[in-house]
């Protein structure tokens, strides 16, 4: 894929929920990831995104399954560094690399709320977990390009005879390297986001705002002699005409909001 291409990407979960439709039944429905999965695959999707949440099913796991049912769709895996050894990792990854015939990418994601990473035991703050994401991303990249053992000391992460005999299909520059997915505005995720995004993720902002944030990317890529693609979120709304398309959105709107109230959380949004 050349750097001028366009991707669209959408979303799966392990059962139908969103922003205006709250979750019934289990919180796996495998018929449902299955159709789902293929919908996009059929519809010329190249990739979709499957969400992490701290009370939901385990995303690797729905991308496995996925995988095995479609042939050509690519995923997106949010992952969240902390919870799993980086070196655990990046054999997981390489692995469901190998499985899905270079099918894989990762969104790491190093935790916007408190709340969702303390319910699975995570303490550290905002900048402490950028700062530990780094580090989880140098031990992931060298465990996925080393030849040999090796040994690692760092702030949060110690290894001994670090090593993978499973590396990723998919090369970057020549070596083992599985798509980094990347988002985050803060001066402590920038300088993150330049050493080691493939693509960087950001909503959809207003044009000033997100040539602010596209530039400051650049610029930290820059310095480490790379370059970064984009990805922005949308969530298309569409009718016949303007108005139709408006009214609908207030009204997606305000389902949003109710439900919102009714379930206390947000569970339809993408993590």
């Amino acid at each position: 894929m050349s750097q001028n291409d366009v991707e669209f990407i959408g979303m799966i979960q392990g059962q139908k929920v969103s922003e205006i439709h709250a979750a019934k039944g289990p919180a796996i429905d495998r018929d449902y990831v299955r159709t789902f999965a293929q919908a996009h695959e059929n519809a010329g999707f190249d990739r979709v995104l499957v969400p992490y949440h701290s009370t939901g099913p385990d995303a690797t796991l729905t991308v496995a399954y996925a995988a095995s049912v479609t042939e050509r769709i690519h995923f997106m895996l949010a992952h969240r560094p902390g919870f799993v050894s980086p070196t655990l990792a990046a054999r997981q990854f390489a692995s469901l690399d190998q499985f899905s015939g270079g099918r894989l990418g990762v969104h790491y994601i190093s935790g916007g709320s408190d709340e969702e990473q303390r319910r699975d035991g995570d303490w550290l703050d905002h900048d402490q977990r950028y700062a530990r994401t780094d580090e989880y991303l140098e031990v992931l990249h060298k465990v996925w390009t080393a030849e040999k053992p090796f040994d690692h000391e760092g702030a949060h992460y110690h290894y001994q005879n670090a090593f993978s005999e499973v590396k990723p299909v998919q090369t970057r520059n020549g070596k083992p390297h599985v798509p980094v997915y990347f988002g985050g505005a803060s001066e402590a995720a920038i300088p993150v986001t330049g050493k080691y995004a493939d693509v960087y993720a950001l909503w959809g902002e207003s044009l000033d705002q997100a040539r602010e944030l596209t530039t400051r990317v650049r610029a930290e890529a820059a310095k480490h002699g790379r370059s970064v693609r984009f990805s922005v979120s949308f969530r298309p709304i569409l009718a016949e005409t303007e108005e139709a398309a408006w009214a609908r959105a207030d009204n997606i709107l305000a389902e949003t909001k109710r439900l919102r109230v009714v379930q206390g959380y947000n569970r339809g949004g993408p993590q």
